[in-house]
């Protein structure tokens, strides 16, 4: 294991509940999945917004739990 300290921005986020972590994470990722869509993808615009709320859910939800695991080993 590694004595180095993790990032300030890293430990923000760790400190905060994972309901703030939700609200902050899935628009940003549900963003970023609809440009994907829509760009490289190609997807109808109705398609890529259902995909991206899907999708931003789905990677949500993996990255608070990810964050969980993270915190838990500090």
């Amino acid at each position: 294991m590694s004595d180095k300290r993790p990032a300030p921005i890293v430990l923000w986020w760790e400190a905060l509940e994972t309901w703030k972590q939700l609200a902050i994470s899935f628009p940003v990722l549900a963003v970023l999945m609809l440009l994907i869509n829509i760009g490289p993808f190609g997807q109808p615009l109705v398609r890529s917004v259902i995909y991206a709320i899907f999708e931003g859910g789905v990677l949500s939800g993996l990255l608070a739990v990810a964050t969980a695991s993270e915190r838990k080993k500090r």
